[in-house]
Formats: C-alpha cells, structure tokens, sequence
C-alpha cells in the first residue's frame, strides 16, 4: 500500500510538470509563430511539430497507470482512428483532390484534448489541488494581458487579433482569434467562479475581464453577455440593477468614452458591412453561412457515399466550414461524431462547478463552438478547457481546509 501511494505522488508530480512545461511552451513558440507569420515568414507552424511530439510522448506515457477511464478513452480514440481511414478511403473515390495528410494532421488535432485529458487523470486521481498549474497559468494570462493592453495603447500590428487594419482587437501573442476566443472563455469563467462562488477577492479578476473587451472577437463578447445576464438571473436584485447599473454605465461611458467608441463602434461597422452584404445569418457567422453552399453541399450531394454518413470524410482545405459541430459531424460523421462527444462529455463532467454553472457554461460553450469552429481540433483551446478542470477541482476543498 505504501509503494502505490509513493508511485501516485510521483505519477502527479511528472504529470504536473509535463502540462506545465507544456503550456509554457506552447504558449511562447504559437507567439513566436505569430511573430513570424505577421513578420511574412513562410514557415511559422513549427509548434505544430512539438505538439505532435508532446502527443506521442504524452500517449506512451497514460500507459504507465492504466485505469477503466485511460482504457475508456484510448478504445474511442482507436475507434476513431479507423473511422477516420474508413471515411478517408471511400471519399477519395469521388474526391480526387484529397490532401490526406493535411486530413492526418487534423485528426491529430481533435485527439489533442483527449490525450491531454489522460495526463490528467493522473493528477485528477491523486485528489490534490494542483497549485503549480494555477501559478503558471495565472502568470501566463497575465502576461499575455500585458501584452495585450500595450499592443492597444500603442497600436503594435503584431499583437493585434487580426490581420488586417480594418477590423480593431488585441490578442497579445495568442496565435489564432478562434483560440483567444476561447482561451479568454475558459479565463473568464475561472476568476468569476473564484469570485462569486468562492468568494477569493483577487486582481486577476480584472486583469482577465478587462483585456477580454479588446480581444473583440464575437465568441467573447457573446460569452461575457450571456455571463451578465445569468449573473443579474442569479444574484442581483432588480432594484439594484436600477440603483447601481445604469449610473455605473453612464460614469464609465464618459471615463473611458474614446476605448469603448474604439471598440464598439468598430465592431458595430464591422457587423453592418457584413450584415448589407451577406443579410443576418452571414452576419451572424462571420460569412460562415456561404460556406454551405460552396462547400457542404457538393460535398454531401456529390462526394459522398453511405459509408461517409456513418464514418465522415473531410478535406479540410477544401471543405472546412469553421462551424464546430458541423465539422465534427463532416471530419467523423455520424458514428464517429456520437463516440467523440461522448468521450467529450464524460471529460467535461469531471468540471465540480455547481450544478447551475455548469449547465450555464456548457450550454454557452456550445453555442459558440456551433457558430464558431477551431475548438475541437484546436490543441492550445483543448489545453485551456483541461486546465479550466484542474484548476476549478478541489480548490473549494482547499480553501475550507486551510
């Protein structure tokens, strides 16, 4: 009994050390990549080869203490792999275009977050709270906020979240705006969860809800409405949104009037331009919705044979639609689609959220991953979403015992 406790300690230990030496590092080679990439760079996705490292490794590693949930988890992603060449196989028979290994890439993307989650059952079974993680992950939120706020009070192109001029956000050094979505996401949750649910009063609440405003990206946005009005549902009373809302809002329109004319106002026209020429539902989807019929269709219509229905089969140069469960659904399909989420959702209820947060942000987070993309095959947002878990675990247990 005493060897297992020993080989449980050290087990935890090694895991802790390889998420954090993992995100640390994904974090400054994706902002190294970004730096290349706005620089004209032609090579700037060389993280993608230390993620694929870090997956080969991280595999052979989950071996060392296999557990029902390791298995669990292993049998689906073997499950999928086949599907995967099923689909592949029968749509190359009508696609003569197939780009396999790009297709072999992005499978290895949607396995991110489920390999990652094997590492951590391993701290998740030593039933500790993960301090580590916390201290890196806080430092590197704070750094990237910094970054972020002098990007937009001096304008530095590299440090902005798009590309072009015409569209106004800061992102620091997060590679992609998909990603920043989410990364500010699984941020903000964390510190309103600490706040309002365990009353832990700490600046990196605002260092977090702050900088998420000039990320500018709709996912954000969308979230921190959504979060305002369960929070106003949950916890305050109507005669103090009457009393304190709306002078609060008039006093920090004219403190910081010339930001948030900045901000929205640019996202407003952005929105109006995209809204006269593609209608609501391109608004909406960002042009997505074009998508369906230039590429889903002839995909679907003309492509595909039965076996694509039940095992998928995605080009995703060709037809890539950014709609998350829809390109779920076009990479797995029907079989695969089901199995993925299902594994998904047996990871995403190990979250100790209570019951009506956690139905808040699942059902939030599902919304924008439907309108959104790059969250299942994003492997720095699967990183995030599996330290939003650790982070949130046991810390209440934690607290009492301190």
């Amino acid at each position: 009994m005493k060897n297992l406790v020993i080989k449980k300690s050290t087990l935890y230990s090694f895991s802790i050390g390889l998420l954090t030496i993992a995100f640390v590092t994904f974090y400054f080679t994706d902002g190294l990549g970004k730096i290349l990439r706005r620089g004209g760079s032609e090579f700037y996705r060389y993280s993608a080869f230390l993620k694929g490292f870090f997956e080969i490794f991280a595999l052979g590693f989950s071996l060392i203490a296999v557990s029902k949930s390791k298995i669990n988890i292993l049998l689906g992603i073997t499950m999928l792999l086949f599907g995967f060449l099923i689909g592949q196989l029968f749509l190359s028979l009508n696609f003569k275009n197939l780009l396999f290994f790009e297709n072999f890439n992005t499978l290895f993307k949607y396995f991110f977050p489920l390999i990652i989650a094997l590492i951590a059952l391993n701290i998740i079974g030593f039933n500790q709270y993960p301090d580590k993680l916390f201290k890196y992950y806080k430092a590197i939120i704070i750094l990237n906020s910094c970054l972020l706020i002098l990007g937009f009070l001096f304008d530095i192109e590299v440090l902005t979240t798009y590309s072009g001029p015409w569209r106004f956000g800061y992102d620091g050094l997060i590679f992609a705006q998909n990603e920043a979505t989410y990364i500010f996401i699984f941020a903000i949750t964390t510190v309103y969860y600490r706040r309002f649910y365990l009353d832990i009063k700490e600046y990196f609440f605002w260092i977090v809800i702050i900088p998420s405003i000039i990320v500018a990206t709709k996912g954000v946005y969308l979230y921190l409405i959504l979060l305002l009005l369960f929070h106003i549902f949950k916890r305050v009373s109507l005669r103090n949104i009457l009393a304190f809302g709306i002078s609060f809002l008039v006093f920090g329109y004219f403190l910081f009037s010339s930001a948030i004319n900045k901000i929205f106002i640019n996202s407003y026209n952005i929105f109006m331009y995209m809204y006269e020429r593609e209608g609501l539902w391109g608004a909406l989807l960002s042009g997505r919705g074009a998508y369906i019929t230039e590429k889903l269709k002839p995909l679907i219509l003309e492509q595909w044979t039965i076996p694509n229905f039940i095992f998928g089969g995605q080009d995703v140069v060709s037809h890539y639609i950014e709609m998350g469960f829809l390109d779920l659904f076009l990479f797995f399909g029907i079989f695969g689609s089901i199995l993925y989420l299902y594994i998904f959702y047996s990871i995403f209820k190990i979250i100790s959220f209570p019951k009506e947060f956690k139905l808040f942000f699942g059902i939030s987070l599902a919304i924008i991953v439907a309108t959104a993309g790059h969250f299942f095959e994003s492997g720095i947002a699967g990183l995030h979403f599996i330290f939003l878990i650790l982070m949130n675990r046991n810390l209440n247990n934690k607290l009492q015992n301190a």
